[in-house]
């Protein structure tokens, strides 16, 4: 290592320290005294945008997004605010969401348990407009108010996908990918539209959604589903329609839905953020058990390597250690598997695969539960498990493989580029990008993708315990919901991490009011251990451009087969 380069290493160390000391010392200032947590207190939940599945990684990311709490830690919040006597409800503000259908689902079945407590849960649109995912979460509420301004955008699903066929061709370049089979990719590089299989794929997710959606809403606000219909043709609606419609309770100000909580004998209202309540509350209220089960997080798009939360990125050899781990701690009993990938390296799949099935052969149960998307790579992973569980919009499925590269000769011919090659082989070239596979190179590679197939398909199968040949109609790359996947058999039941538990309890031969105690895997490292190996601030030795070059070109000139779920945008 050169003197600059310790320079530069020692430097960046000692900025992190300050930073870090900066943001603690910040966060002190803004934290003031110990939290008290009074009589009536309301708990203030603030959603906008997307939202973590587990706690981030980061110590730095977690000081920084003080009140920006996991998927898991609103779970955390609602169902200690239910057995808080202090806690009067729950006040829900909804900015903009970025969720997928699934995790609202999720949070949907936390506001159900909530409201158990009979304690209110009220709702305050924060919108310009509110779109059907912000209206499916809050019907689940005791009230909902909507800014006197503010409208609807409750107007059905729509699913998109682009095309670049004629992009390619203007730039000379010839895309060449092989899938397996008719449903695993909408050929976005070689098509100018959708298959009337992916097209039809589509149209069942999206009435499925959608069915499942004016069901809903006509349940929770008792309203008839041809009237939500209508206001689904119609498109955007006026706030005061709203209310015509009972899709909401009322239009006010935040000061108004406050007011809806009781107050303690000071009659002084009193709120306390999601955050704050929880870092007093999970002291009080955390489960603790002798029954330990790890919590892991399959989340991101599957590489063969190491895993980076920076990128979300889910790396075979990351998670398969950490699989191992739990398989050799014997404190630990099983497993459940938290996922949400859209697949990736099939390579990586099957590590993570492998240790799934010996989990399960060490007597260690494996409980997957899927959220968003779980689908390709992200369903390989789950197939080994003793059970799977989806929510009802969950995109599941898309059993099949794919396999692409593309040919830029005729790019490098309109930029006057020439290449000239000498080959040992004949097929030295065969990822090249500057040829296309000859015949005998492409009848090469549809075996290859076929045996990955067959091996996926066939561990799909055992795991389902079907029969091969009954089992492969339902694979072909096709995806489906959560509600299609049970019905036919790729899922065992449909809920969230709070059904996975109760399946994990009867796994482990426990009765449902015994209490398991979930620890998160691998524990997240204090600020000095992620100081010192440099993920604090993404610090990472780099001796020269030059390396990086040499150890990244193989991975983006050797393409391998993926398992990746056809990508389309849902609204």
């Amino acid at each position: 290592m050169s003197r600059i380069t310790v320079w530069i290493l020692a430097v960046v160390v000692v900025v992190g320290i300050v930073m870090a000391i900066a943001v603690g010392i910040g966060y002190a200032l803004i934290s003031g005294a110990p939290i008290q947590i009074e009589e009536g207190t309301v708990v203030e939940i603030r959603l906008r945008g997307p939202l973590d599945e587990l706690p981030q990684e980061n110590v730095l990311a977690q000081l920084l997004g003080v009140d920006s709490l996991s998927l898991w830690e609103m779970g955390k919040v609602l169902q200690y605010a239910a057995r808080d006597e202090r806690v009067a409800g729950v006040y829900l503000e909804i900015h903009p969401l970025l969720l997928s259908w699934a995790q609202i689902e999720e949070l949907r079945d936390y506001m159900k348990e909530f409201r158990q407590s009979e304690k209110p849960l009220h709702v305050f649109l924060a919108l310009d407009m509110v779109r059907d995912p912000e209206l499916y979460l809050a019907v689940a509420a005791d009230s909902i108010t909507l800014n006197p301004d503010a409208g609807l955008l409750v107007n059905g699903l729509l699913a998109e996908i682009t095309f670049y066929k004629k992009t390619m061709e203007k730039l000379g370049i010839k895309p060449e990918f092989i899938q397996f089979k008719e449903y695993k990719s909408a050929e976005s590089y070689s098509r100018e539209s959708m298959t009337p299989e992916i097209r039809g794929m589509y149209e069942s997710i999206l009435k499925d959604i959608e069915d499942r959606l004016v069901s809903v809403v006509s349940q929770d606000r008792n309203v008839s589903e041809e009237s939500i219909r209508e206001v689904l043709q119609g498109g955007v609606s006026s706030g005061t329609r709203a209310v015509e419609e009972n899709l909401i309770d009322g239009l006010g100000y935040e000061n108004e839905v406050l007011e809806k909580f009781p107050t303690s004998d000071s009659e002084k209202y009193q709120g306390i953020t999601a955050g704050r309540y929880l870092s007093v509350a999970k002291a009080e209220f955390q489960t603790r058990s002798e029954r330990k089960v790890a919590l892991v997080g399959g989340l991101g798009t599957i590489t063969s390597g190491d895993s980076d939360p920076f990128s979300e990125t889910m790396g075979g050899m990351t998670l398969a250690s950490n699989l191992r781990k739990i398989r050799e701690n014997e404190d630990l009993e099983g497993v459940i598997f938290r996922v949400d990938s859209p697949g990736g390296s099939a390579v990586g799949s099957d590590m993570i695969w492998k240790e799934v099935a010996l989990l399960e052969e060490a007597d260690k149960p494996v409980v997957v539960t899927m959220s968003g998307v779980a689908g390709s790579g992200g369903y390989y992973i789950s197939m080994a498990a003793r059970e799977i569980i989806s929510q009802p919009s969950t995109i599941t499925g898309s059993i099949g493989v794919i396999f692409g590269k593309f040919d830029v000769s005729g790019l490098y011919q309109w930029l006057g580029i020439s290449v000239d090659q000498v080959k040992t082989s004949p097929n030295a070239d065969i990822f090249s990008v500057s040829s296309s596979l000859n015949q005998a190179q492409r009848e090469s590679v549809e075996s290859w993708m076929e045996d990955i197939y067959e091996n996926f398909v066939g561990k799909a199968a055992e795991g389902r315990q079907v029969d091969y040949e009954d089992f492969e109609p339902r694979a072909r790359g096709r995806i489906y919901t959560g509600a299609q996947a049970v019905e036919l058999g790729l899922v065992d039941d449909l809920g969230g991490l709070q059904t996975a538990i109760e399946h994990m309890k009867e796994a482990l031969g426990l009765e449902p009011d015994e209490e398991i105690e979930l620890v998160l895997y691998p524990r997240p490292r204090s600020f000095w251990e992620q100081l010192s190996s440099g993920s604090l601030l993404r610090v990472r030795e780099r001796p020269s451009i030059n390396q990086w070059l040499q150890e990244q070109f193989p991975l983006l000139s050797r393409p391998g087969p993926w398992v990746l779920m056809p990508e389309a945008t849902i609204y």
